[in-house]
């Protein structure tokens, strides 16, 4: 799948999620949509959605609550350049609105498609390292170390489907893993222990997974919060470029 296609089922995905056409994502503009939950959408996206906004640089998909839509509208007309809803002062007033109904905004997360080709940088010498299924996995469950590679616990709706671990005698230094939030797009995630960061060993580990995941025919993609610039700069070190901004309540 080249960068290309890769961005069309990405668009494909979330446009099925927000309810509107593909390319509402791809043309420039402000396009709302009625809060809902639509079948197929990724496992992360609430069952009762009352906002769900994501942007790819001057088109911005808003799914909203009638409540919130006015909102939303004026909020669009006051900014220079749409992608400034996704700028704090934006994001307040929708988060002040949305606690009226009891909820909040969980913030924004930038997501990553791979470029073309996925580069295979290598992983750092003195570990050892070991491939997980969607099976062997579970021998990590109750996860509590690596909360960004890998489930809490297991998830029939939204599975961790493989990892890769690096090991320093027999202790886990580090591992990426892979969750199956569609049947076609699966998350990659990180985590590496404090001691053994610094190393390329997060980079490595996830220029591996993503390639094993193209290996099976799937769609790696990468989502990190707005802040983790230290996640980002390995999504771009291993062949990722940035794709959507997202916000959601």
């Amino acid at each position: 799948m080249n960068k290309s296609q890769a961005f069309e089922t990405a668009c494909r995905q979330l446009a099925l999620e927000l309810g509107c056409a593909p390319e509402a994502f791809t043309q420039p503009g402000l396009t709302l949509t009625p809060a809902a939950f639509r079948s197929g959408a990724r496992a992360t996206i609430r069952k009762d959605p009352m906002l769900l906004m994501v942007g790819t640089g001057s088109s911005v998909v808003v799914s909203a609550d009638p409540s919130l839509r006015p909102l939303v509208e004026e909020l669009a007309g006051k900014v220079n350049g749409l992608h400034r809803l996704f700028e704090f002062p934006a994001l307040r007033a929708l988060d002040k609105k949305l606690q009226e109904h009891g909820r909040e905004l969980w913030g924004a997360e930038h997501f990553f498609l791979p470029g073309e080709p996925l580069p295979a940088l290598p992983l750092p010498e003195g570990f050892q390292y070991q491939w997980f299924d969607r099976e062997t996995v579970r021998e990590f469950y109750p996860n509590q170390r690596f909360p960004m590679a890998l489930g809490p616990q297991y998830d029939p709706a939204r599975p961790d489907v493989i990892a890769l671990a690096a090991l320093d005698g027999g202790r886990v230094a580090g591992i990426a893993g892979a969750s199956a939030d569609t049947a076609v797009m699966w998350q990659v995630g990180i985590d590496v222990e404090e001691a053994y960061r610094g190393k390329g060993l997060g980079a490595g580990l996830v220029s591996a997974l993503s390639r094993e995941i193209e290996n099976q025919g799937k769609l790696p993609f990468y989502g990190t919060a707005a802040g983790n610039v230290h996640s980002q700069r390995i999504a771009v070190r291993c062949g990722f470029i940035p794709a959507w901004i997202e916000a959601n309540a």
